[in-house]
């Protein structure tokens, strides 16, 4: 072989005696492998996750994921569509069986951090107690799946993460419906609407507003509202039903006043109540972060807390305890969610198939300061309210 090659001349590659040399792997190849793999193992099928989540997933760059996908297409694995999902050409039909479960999709209806303390409390003990079980845990926060036709966005979730368990949330209906009726592997944290047989864990509302009722009409409230947040939940028709039946046969039904995400909806519910003749003297809140917004509100208007108005908490949280007067709620340990749920979700790892029961957490109720006799004339409204 001549030392200068001519134009045109083809370079070899270098050789130690008759074999050549291994050629260095480049990143996409690799990156193609592994997703190769996957497609194999069924870890995907019928649709790729989205690029951005695949490269999240996988730790490469666009460039390389394209050309890892391009690579495959090439070979018949995938199908590729401009701005549509890419499709699983594989047939994983008879692929080696493998384990039922490999992981536990967590769908919320918030992003985390939006949620209650006590949310993430158990969400962050959950996720090493499943690592040690071998199963990761993928957070799903809002988006479609929790609106009014979650059905493609859920047909989405389940075609790129298969193999997985689902644990969901204060589902709304139509996505218990969709679970029930795709017979995905799920549980629910939270109530199930009627008609709907999935396994649940929950708190028990209609026990706690059985007793939040009770504890004001004993104090001598005859006159009660509820300030219930908007969730589209099972537990929102419970509680209030609770309520009035924990008031007693004959007493005055409480009004109801169903408020959105966010302080200026509170505001006018707040404004509502005040200019309410006559105006109830106790309140039920449902939701911790609305209870300092009463607080304020009813403050700045002139209102004393529990003069003027009573409170208890459906929930409780850390930050209630720095509110005076203190807050009567119902304290319950998140811890054994977190517990109940591993015991759970390691029986469906197994293949085990669970039975539709409904566990429910009982309470613990914290009297705090918050509840007194009803004034004897109640203030008038304030307009500042």
């Amino acid at each position: 072989m001549n030392r200068h090659s001519t134009p045109g001349t083809r370079h070899e590659a270098p050789v130690h005696g008759n074999a050549p040399l291994p050629r260095r792997s480049l990143l996409s190849e690799q990156t193609a492998a592994v997703i190769e793999a996957g497609l194999r193992s069924g870890r995907w099928r019928g649709e790729l996750p989205g690029q951005f989540e695949l490269c999240r997933q996988l730790l490469v760059s666009r460039k390389t994921l394209r050309t890892a996908l391009q690579s495959l297409h090439t070979r018949g694995l995938l199908s590729l569509r401009q701005g549509l999902p890419t499709l699983v050409r594989v047939d994983t039909t008879n692929r080696e069986s493998g384990p039922t479960i490999e992981r536990v999709l967590l769908l919320l209806p918030e992003p985390l951090w939006r949620l209650r303390p006590s949310v993430g409390r158990w969400v962050g003990e959950l996720r090493p107690r499943l690592l040690q079980e071998g199963l990761d845990l993928v957070l799903v926060e809002g988006g479609r799946t929790f609106g009014h036709r979650p059905g493609r966005a859920l047909e989405h979730l389940a075609a790129t993460h298969p193999r997985s368990a689902w644990v969901v949330f204060t589902g709304t209906l139509g996505l218990q419906r969709w679970l029930q009726e795709r017979k995905i592997p799920t549980i629910l944290v939270g109530s199930t609407f009627p008609g709907i047989s999935l396994p649940s864990i929950e708190y028990d509302h209609a026990a706690i507003a059985r007793h939040a009722a009770g504890r004001l009409a004993a104090a001598g409230h005859t006159r009660t509202a509820i300030l219930l947040r908007r969730t589209g939940s099972a537990a929102d028709a419970t509680t209030c039903e609770a309520f009035t039946a924990g008031l007693g046969r004959g007493a005055l039904p409480p009004v109801v006043l169903k408020h959105e995400v966010g302080m200026p909806d509170i505001t006018r519910h707040i404004r509502r109540l005040a200019a309410l003749r006559p105006r109830p003297t106790a309140l039920f809140v449902t939701k911790t972060l609305a209870v300092p917004a009463v607080f304020t509100l009813l403050s700045q208007a002139g209102f004393s807390l529990p003069g003027d108005l009573s409170i208890v908490c459906r929930e409780d949280d850390p930050f209630l305890e720095y509110l005076s007067p203190s807050v009567a709620r119902y304290g319950t340990d998140p811890a054994v969610i977190a517990r109940k749920l591993t015991v759970l979700l390691v029986r469906l790892a197994a293949g085990a198939t669970l039975k539709p029961t409904h566990d429910l957490l009982a309470p613990r109720f914290i009297p705090g300061t918050s509840i007194a006799q009803p004034p004897a004339s109640p203030k008038l409204h304030r307009t500042s309210a």
